[in-house]
């Protein structure tokens, strides 16, 4: 059983979440992924070996020292997917395994 997260995605899949709900950007499962994907790829992993409750203090933290880092990544990452969005080549999915 793994015992280790990266809280990052937690808190890149959680602001996509909000920006798509405002923005008019495709939010089909292909491009959410891609924009997500993309997006932590620019950022720096933060691994959290805890319980529930440290989990949730580790969050809130880097929220605060991250956001702008967050902010930015995502926006450059909706506009490289918006200019190409690859919603269509389905046939190359590759579903990860967790």
């Amino acid at each position: 059983m793994k015992l280790y997260h990266n809280i990052m995605e937690d808190l890149v899949e959680e602001y996509y979440d909000d920006v798509a709900s405002r923005q008019n950007i495709c939010t089909c499962e292909r491009c959410r992924n891609d924009t997500i994907a993309l997006a932590l790829s620019m950022l720096p992993a933060h691994y959290a070996v805890t319980n529930v409750g440290n989990k949730l203090s580790k969050l809130n933290s880097l929220r605060r020292q991250a956001a702008t880092d967050l902010q930015a990544a995502m926006f450059r990452s909706i506009d490289i997917v918006a200019a190409a969005p690859r919603h269509d080549d389905d046939e190359f999915l590759v579903p990860v395994e967790e």
